[in-house]
C-alpha cells in the first residue's frame, strides 16, 4: 500500500503530514470524497462562500488529483 496526504487549500495551506495508506486509486478517490464531505457537514467556514481545495499528493509529493469545492450563497 501507498501512503497519500490529502492537503487543504483555503487561502492559506492546511498540510497533512500525516497521510493515509491505501491500495489503489480508487480507495484514494473514495477518500478524498468522504473527507470533503465531512468537511463540509462539520465545519461552518466552508459556508462562507469561499472557494476551497482538496490537493491529494503521493509519498513523492506528486500531485494526483485535486478536489474544488465552492458553494454560491445566492441570498443565504
Amino acid at each position: 500500500m501507498a501512503r497519500y496526504f490529502f492537503h487543504i487549500m483555503n487561502g492559506q495551506a492546511i498540510l497533512d503530514d500525516i497521510g493515509v495508506e491505501l491500495s489503489n486509486i480508487d480507495d484514494v478517490r473514495r477518500e478524498a470524497i468522504r473527507a470533503s464531505g465531512q468537511m463540509l457537514s462539520n465545519g461552518k467556514h466552508a459556508w462562507k462562500g469561499q472557494a476551497w481545495q482538496m490537493i491529494v499528493a503521493d509519498e513523492d509529493g506528486t500531485i494526483i488529483f485535486g478536489v474544488n469545492i465552492s458553494i454560491d450563497r445566492h441570498g443565504l
